[in-house]
């Protein structure tokens, strides 16, 4: 007998069909999140709205209703483990919908530019975490910086830029 509980579900989409998937599913009567993220437009100056994980969605739908969501028009597939897919917990939809706002938007926190070139870091995420580096330069995407790691010798690595300590 098909489950008829309704749980939340990760649901791929085919690349920039996120927005489609996300609006025909809302139409077709299933609860749907999408996160996005403002960033600045390069080119025009203004903000833009871009997939929080692009090519995924949360869907929330029973076992049951598998096939209608499988064969919606741009998604790929559904994630799965095995045959079956792999519910998401509650707790982890709850913590994404904490950091959207009413548009759907998450508003990522910003992190003042604080390193000097030359400055002393400390890499507080990742496999690099704990080790000291020298901070180089922010790259253009604002989001990762270049740093100069002197554990065995010195080199180069790019890493997250929310991933740096004082």
């Amino acid at each position: 007998m098909p489950e008829t509980i309704a749980n939340w579900y990760l649901v791929k989409t085919k690349p920039l069909s996120e927005t489609r998937v996300f609006t025909r599913l809302a139409e077709a009567g299933f609860e749907a999140l999408f996160p996005r993220i403002s960033k600045r437009a390069r080119k025009r100056g203004g903000e833009e709205r871009r997939p929080f994980f692009p090519t995924y969605l949360f869907v929330r739908f029973s076992l049951d209703q598998l096939r209608l969501i499988r064969y919606t028009h741009g998604v790929a597939r559904v994630v799965s483990f095995g045959i079956e897919p792999q519910p998401v917990e509650d707790a982890i939809i709850e913590s994404v919908r904490a950091r959207m706002d009413d548009e759907g938007v998450i508003r990522l926190l910003r992190k003042p530019a604080e390193w000097q070139p030359g400055q002393s870091v400390t890499i507080g995420d990742g496999p690099l975490s704990g080790l000291e580096a020298v901070f180089i330069e922010e790259l253009p995407d604002r989001e990762r910086v270049v740093l100069l790691l002197d554990a065995v010798s010195r080199f180069r690595v790019t890493v997250a830029k929310d991933s740096l300590q004082r």
